[in-house]
């Protein structure tokens, strides 16, 4: 299974509810939405198209995973502080044609103070993604496939192995039981390996400190190690010397 939208059932409610919005968007993102499939459909539909790229708009930002506005969608939303690495925060990107109609609802019916400090620390994540993310985002996503890879060789279950694992940031571990993703998470951070429970894993971070994918198989190594049972307090020391060698931002 895929995790994605399925084009002709997704077409064929658009057809019959004729909705008046149309929102892309998920939180386990591994693959790009069909959103030019399906633009036509909620064109005659009268549907306004909407992406949601909160978890990938740093790739987005860098070229990378798709295009949305040139897909079909009027909007693109997004955080500010997840593959885009800045403040908490979101943003809205748009065609010139509704800027009036969004800014008009926007202030000051929604939004009515801006945090000053946010938006300073937002400029600089900003001009980092203009300088460097068309070498950022594509190492992302090939640092998650690299990873996704090398879990599955060492007999960690990894979801959508049929289809490369992934073609975003994330990778997305093949576990339904919540005790043992429960057990499984906080073991992990007793071998000082931080992952989001789901168990859905990330390489933003490590990719911007500079990470490889030959580095994604050592990472892979320590998971693996701890999924299989080894004592988390002799892969915390490895876990550390391994995050000690990339201290520095490398797409700064």
């Amino acid at each position: 299974m895929k995790l994605d939208i399925q084009p002709e059932k997704a077409r064929g409610l658009i057809e019959d509810e004729k909705p008046s919005l149309v929102v892309f968007g998920q939180s386990f993102f591994l693959f790009p939405h069909p959103v030019k499939e399906l633009a036509e459909a909620c064109n005659t539909a009268g549907s306004r198209v909407v992406y949601d790229g909160s978890h990938v708009l740093g790739l987005i930002a860098g070229g990378e995973f798709q295009r949305p506005l040139q897909e079909g969608a009027e909007l693109l939303l997004g955080s500010t502080h997840k593959s885009l690495f800045g403040p908490q925060g979101g943003i809205i990107v748009g065609k010139k044609e509704v800027e009036a109609e969004v800014k008009g609802r926007q202030f000051p019916g929604l939004v009515d103070n801006a945090h000053w400090n946010r938006i300073a620390a937002l400029t600089y994540a900003l001009d980092e993604a203009r300088r460097n993310g068309g070498k950022y985002a594509p190492r992302v996503i090939e640092n998650a496939k690299a990873l996704g890879k090398s879990l599955d060789e060492r007999g960690v279950p990894v979801k959508c192995a049929d289809y490369g694992f992934t073609a975003s940031h994330q990778v997305y571990l093949n576990m339904k039981d919540e005790k043992e993703i429960d057990r499984l998470t906080q073991r992990l951070e007793d071998a000082n390996i931080i992952v989001d429970r789901g168990i859905r894993i990330g390489t933003c971070e490590a990719t911007r400190r500079g990470m490889k994918p030959k580095d994604m198989d050592r990472v892979a190594e320590l998971i693996s190690q701890v999924y299989k049972g080894t004592d988390p307090a002799r892969i915390r020391p490895q876990a550390t010397r391994l995050r000690r060698g990339f201290s520095s931002i490398l797409y700064a």
